[in-house]
Parts: C-alpha cells; sequence; structure tokens
C-alpha cells in the first residue's frame, strides 16, 4: 500500500521535472544584440532604445525591462549592444530625433533570440504624428 501511494504522490513531480521549460528571456546569456535605428534609410543618431523580454507586442513606455542610448562608432554610425541576453521572445522599441527632418521618430519590432550569438537588429523608424 505504501508503495502504491508513494507512486501516486511521486509521479506528478516527477513529470513536472522531466518537462522542458520554453526558453525564458532576459539577462543570463550569452547573446548580445547590437541595435541600430533607421528613417528613410539613414541611421538615427538621437534615439534611445528600449527593450522588453518575453514579449512580441509593444508595451507602456515605463514597462520594458531596459533602455539604453544610442552611441555613435568612429565612423559615425549610431547603435547600441545588449549584452548577455539569452534565447527568447524580445520587443525592441526605438524613440528620437530624426535631425533631417526636425522630427521625432519612434517604431519597433518583435525580435526572437534562437542562438546566443553576437546579432545586428535594424529598428525601423517613423514620424511620430
Amino acid at each position: 500500500m505504501k508503495t502504491i501511494l508513494y507512486f501516486v504522490f511521486c509521479i506528478p513531480f516527477i513529470l513536472v521535472g522531466a518537462c522542458k521549460k520554453k526558453p525564458s528571456a532576459g539577462l543570463g546569456g550569452s547573446a548580445n544584440l547590437k541595435v541600430r535605428a533607421v528613417h528613410h534609410n539613414a541611421n538615427i543618431d538621437s534615439c534611445t532604445i528600449y527593450i522588453k523580454f518575453n514579449s512580441s507586442e509593444a508595451v507602456d513606455l515605463s514597462e520594458y525591462d531596459v533602455s539604453q542610448v544610442l552611441k555613435a562608432d568612429t565612423n559615425g554610425n549610431s547603435y547600441t549592444v545588449f549584452e548577455g541576453l539569452k534565447s527568447g521572445n524580445y520587443y525592441l522599441f526605438a524613440q528620437g530625433w530624426d535631425p533631417s527632418i526636425s522630427q521625432n521618430v519612434k517604431g519597433g519590432i518583435p525580435y526572437t533570440i534562437v542562438d546566443e550569438t553576437d546579432i545586428s537588429v535594424v529598428i525601423p523608424v517613423t514620424e511620430v504624428h
């Protein structure tokens, strides 16, 4: 009788422990996302990039997990790098200023990290009306 009760109570825990969890996006991995914002095929240099973990759609600006301002390299290209990300779903949002048209721009895209490597991502942005 004890053996039957043991199996009745232990089998669910064994089965739950054996289930493979879906990848959970966030910090703690080895992926590095190099992100640029582009408007009409031109890099935007005055921009903040926001990233939301475990999401494939836009959220309120206060709900993003991490944000970084773009930095210019020696060639004048502006980008930021989110380092140490795990595989999973992310939503990337960019908001900034396009000096060529003197207007605010914004845009976002969902992105899934499959392989934890160095990855380049471009976020297309458009005028804010």
